[in-house]
């Protein structure tokens, strides 16, 4: 009895041990299954903030790869905007389809894209409208068959020379040779013709107080130019004038009307450069006039065609010069060697320029010679012109000196004056008459330059 009294008091004590035993280890199980979950835990977190920072720094590198500038156009239908004008056939094709724009393109752009297509497409044909010289054909742009692609020739150095004469010559691409390059030759010569027809009238009354008479003048003049320059050395200047003007007298009973100028000159002149504005140059001079020349109430004649004729061949320096604003320009030929030849083909006319009488017309003379042209817009419409010619055989000189002042009122009417004061003192001439001789003229008309 006293055993089974002890075996009832261990038994519960046995049962409590037990399930002290069984809940401690619960609590140490989950008190251990805490802080290993608790590290799992943190340790997702932390893979899910690596993972999260490699996408997004992916995802910014492949931003930077495939950023495109705001000057570069994704859009194809863009191309008429910044390429070479070409009305190619897409472009034709939505202008005259006869359905939307839309089903053209197979309906791959949206509605805003469209509109500007279409108004770009516009600006397109409008341009090859109104300036056709700025728009390329499609055909050019269209691939060529069955052409290889040739090397790029190399580059030559500048101090490198290439040899024409050589054999090894770079080849030439293949195609039709047509490449819409056009080569034009400079053309060096220069061609100018100035055309004035002038008239002048004076009517005096009869009982007018201070007397005088009525008269009516008619002057024709035509300058015509051709100069070759070839910008580095070789020029060649041809000058042709020509001038004739008549006049009418009521006092004069022998003639109708005599020329009151009357002039045909030519001059050739051909340099070579030596320095900056100086030229070796050979210029030859000749002149004569058209018609017979005479006095009032005079039925001698005192000069006609090739009665004199003078040409004057020399050889010297031409300096040429203009001012910067190209309203001032001189040409100036100093010639110490010349030669003169003066013939007369009127017999009777042979002592009276100072020709030798006998068989023989003409006359030869060595001297020396200066020519002067030279040209000065003053002011607007107003300009001065004029020629200074020296020679002198060092017994005898002659000196002229042309002005001519033209005042333009538009562009086809102007009005003239020419001064010509001359010195001669080769001419056999009357007891008393002076060396010393004097033209004017004044004339409103005409004047066109082309």
């Amino acid at each position: 009895m006293q055993k089974n009294k002890y075996t009832a008091n261990i038994l519960p004590c046995m049962l409590l041990g037990f399930l002290w035993f069984t809940s401690a280890s619960f609590v140490f199980a989950n008190k251990s299954h805490y802080h290993v979950a608790h590290d799992n835990s943190v340790n997702d977190a932390n893979q899910r903030i690596v993972k999260r920072a490699l996408m997004k720094m992916d995802s910014i590198k492949l931003g930077i790869s495939s950023y495109i500038p705001s000057d570069s156009l994704v859009n194809p239908y863009y191309v008429s905007l910044v390429c070479k004008p070409s009305l190619y056939a897409q472009v034709l094709n939505r202008l005259f389809s006869l359905t939307d724009c839309k089903s053209v393109i197979n309906g791959s752009l949206s509605a805003p894209k469209l509109e500007i297509l279409k108004h770009t497409d516009y600006a397109l044909v409008q341009g090859c409208l109104t300036q056709p010289q700025i728009a390329l054909p499609d055909s050019i742009h269209q691939p060529v068959a069955n052409i290889e692609e040739q090397p790029e020739p190399p580059e030559l150095m500048l101090s490198e020379h290439y040899d024409s004469s050589s054999s090894d010559k770079l080849p030439l691409p293949a195609g039709d040779g047509n490449y819409g390059i056009v080569v034009r030759k400079p053309n060096f010569w220069n061609f100018k013709t100035n055309f004035s027809l002038q008239f002048t009238q004076s009517y005096v009354s009869d009982n007018w107080y201070k007397g005088g008479e009525s008269h009516n003048a008619l002057l024709a003049a035509t300058v015509i130019e051709a100069n070759y320059n070839n910008q580095r050395k070789l020029t060649f200047d041809n000058k042709l004038e020509m001038k004739l003007g008549f006049q009418t007298s009521h006092n004069d009973e022998k003639h109708k009307y005599k020329t009151n100028s009357d002039l045909l000159r030519l001059t050739n002149k051909l340099g070579l450069r030596a320095v900056k504005h100086w030229y070796y140059t050979i210029m030859l001079q000749s002149w004569t006039q058209f018609y017979k020349g005479y006095k009032a109430n005079d039925e001698k004649v005192y000069s006609d065609f090739m009665s004199p004729f003078e040409s004057l061949l020399s050889i010297g320096m031409d300096y040429q010069q203009s001012s910067r604003n190209g309203r001032f320009k001189v040409n100036a030929t100093l010639s110490p060697l010349a030669l003169k030849l003066k013939y007369v083909g009127r017999p009777s006319l042979i002592k009276d320029f100072g020709v030798s009488n006998g068989k023989h017309h003409s006359k030869w003379e060595y001297g020396s010679n200066v020519t002067v042209n030279y040209t000065w817009n003053i002011v607007k419409n107003v300009s001065w012109s004029g020629r200074i010619y020296f020679f002198t055989d060092y017994s005898s000189t002659q000196l002229e000196w042309e002005n001519t002042f033209n005042l333009s009122i538009n562009r086809y009417l102007s009005a003239r004056v020419f001064l010509f004061p001359r010195f001669d003192d080769s001419r056999k001439r009357s007891e008393g008459q002076s060396n010393f001789e004097f033209n004017e003229l004044l004339s409103l008309g005409l004047n066109v330059n082309f």
